[in-house]
């Protein structure tokens, strides 16, 4: 499923007193591996936002716990494209311990496009569409 992936090790503050990372810590993850993957394209993503005269919200958000993460573990935190629509697209995720590679949490998130005026949705710009598309596993 992964097009793009970034490794990140879990630090203190991301855990509780057992030592395991706290559950809405993983919906960070998303969004720290979201915003590499625009940096990796050699984009900025406010810039972005700014450039297309939208906003992304989350219109929803969904994760699996599949087993814990621990303080220091090394994880992989991969994304893919799960659905391209007119003005939303969905982002899968899937979070790995390495070197395992077990699997820790599988999600997704729905991002809608949105006027930065009128918070009303708007059709996704080509821009993001091909950089979305980017996601999208070789079949």
């Amino acid at each position: 499923m992964a097009c793009f992936k970034l490794e990140h090790r879990v630090p203190w503050r991301d855990v509780d007193l057992a030592a395991v990372v706290n559950y809405p810590r993983f919906l960070s993850y998303f969004e720290m591996a979201e915003l590499e993957w625009v940096r990796s394209l050699g984009e900025d993503y406010l810039g972005l936002l700014e450039e297309m005269n939208i906003w992304l919200p989350r219109a929803a958000a969904h994760c699996n716990f599949r087993a814990p993460a621990h303080l220091s573990d090394l994880l992989s935190i991969e994304i893919g494209l799960e659905r391209l629509g007119r003005s939303s697209a969905t982002v899968a995720y899937e979070i790995y311990r390495l070197p395992e590679r077990e699997l820790i949490v599988d999600g997704y998130v729905v991002m809608a496009s949105v006027s930065r005026e009128s918070f009303k949705p708007v059709p996704l710009p080509e821009k993001l569409k091909d950089m979305l598309l980017t996601l999208k596993p070789e079949e």
